[in-house]
C-alpha cells in the first residue's frame, strides 16, 4: 500500500485500533462536525496545515481540548482527514482492470485538485480506514483477473496512485510558491520571468531549452496533462501485465 509504515509503530496508534468510542454528538459538536472543520481549514489555507486551534474556531469552541475527546490526538484527525477524502475517491466496477486502474487515477487527481493537502497527509499515515480499504478493495477486485502475484499487483495500484498524489504534491507546493512570492496567474510568472529569458537567450545558454520555450506549439494537445501521464503509465503497465503472464 501507499505507505510502508508499520502501523504497530505508528506514534500513539491509528485511530482505528484500541480506541474508545466518540461520546455522544451534541448541537456544536460531534467527529463528523470536527472532521468536516478541519478539512474545511485544510482547503482554505495555502499549505494545507491545521491546528486544532483553528478547527476549534471554525466550530465556535472555546477550547480546542474539547476536540481530543472526538478525534483521540492531532494524529487522529489526521487519520479521520485523510480517510474522508479516500471516501470521495470512486472506482469504477469494471471487468478491464485497465479502466479500473484508469478510474483511480482520474478519480483521485479529482480528489487532489479539491484537497492538495491530501497528497501530503497520506503518506503520513497508513492508509487503514475503512474507506481507503474499501478503495483498495474495489481496485485489487477489477486486478483479480490478471495473472499477477500479489506484490504486483498492489504495485501497479500504487504505481497509480503514486503518480496523483505525486502531481498532488506538485500542486500544493506550487501554489504555496505562488502564495509567497505573488505571481497567482500564470501571465504574471511568465511576465516576471521574461527578462530573465530574454537574456539567457541572447547569452546562447540552454539552446535546446529555449527552442522549447519559443516554439508556439508547445501547449498543443496532446498535452503534458495528468491524464495523459496517466494513459503513459497504463501503457507500461500493460506490457508488463503481459510480459508477466
Amino acid at each position: 500500500m501507499s505507505s510502508s509504515t508499520d502501523p504497530s509503530q505508528v506514534p500513539g496508534g491509528l485511530v482505528w485500533f484500541d480506541e474508545p468510542p466518540p461520546p455522544r454528538a451534541t448541537e456544536q459538536l460531534s467527529r463528523e462536525k470536527v472532521v468536516a472543520a478541519a478539512i474545511a481549514v485544510a482547503d482554505a489555507e495555502v499549505r494545507g496545515e491545521v491546528t486544532m486551534r483553528a478547527v476549534a474556531a471554525r466550530l465556535g469552541v472555546r477550547s480546542p481540548m474539547a476536540l481530543y475527546r472526538y478525534v483521540g490526538s492531532k494524529d487522529g484527525l489526521v487519520d479521520l482527514m485523510v480517510d474522508e477524502v479516500y471516501g470521495e475517491i470512486d472506482v469504477p466496477p469494471a471487468d478491464d482492470w485497465r479502466e479500473c486502474l484508469r478510474g483511480l487515477g482520474c478519480s483521485t487527481w479529482e480528489a487532489v485538485q479539491l484537497h492538495p493537502w491530501f497528497a501530503r497527509l497520506a503518506f503520513s499515515r497508513p492508509p487503514l480506514g475503512p474507506h481507503a480499504l474499501a478503495t483498495y478493495d474495489a481496485v485489487l477486485a477489477g486486478l483479480a483477473g490478471l495473472r499477477l502475484d500479489a506484490a504486483t499487483r498492489m504495485g501497479f495500484i500504487d504505481t497509480v496512485l503514486g503518480q496523483a498524489l505525486a502531481s498532488g504534491l506538485a500542486l500544493l507546493e506550487e501554489r504555496a510558491m505562488r502564495e509567497r512570492v505573488g505571481l497567482l496567474t500564470d501571465e504574471q510568472l511568465g511576465a516576471a520571468a521574461r527578462p530573465y529569458l530574454e537574456r539567457i537567450t541572447a547569452e546562447g545558454r540552454y539552446p535546446h531549452f529555449i527552442a522549447w520555450a519559443n516554439d508556439p506549439g508547445r501547449f498543443q494537445p496532446p498535452p503534458n496533462s495528468f491524464e495523459q501521464v496517466l494513459e503513459w503509465l497504463l501503457d507500461g503497465l500493460a506490457r508488463l501485465a503481459d510480459v508477466r503472464a
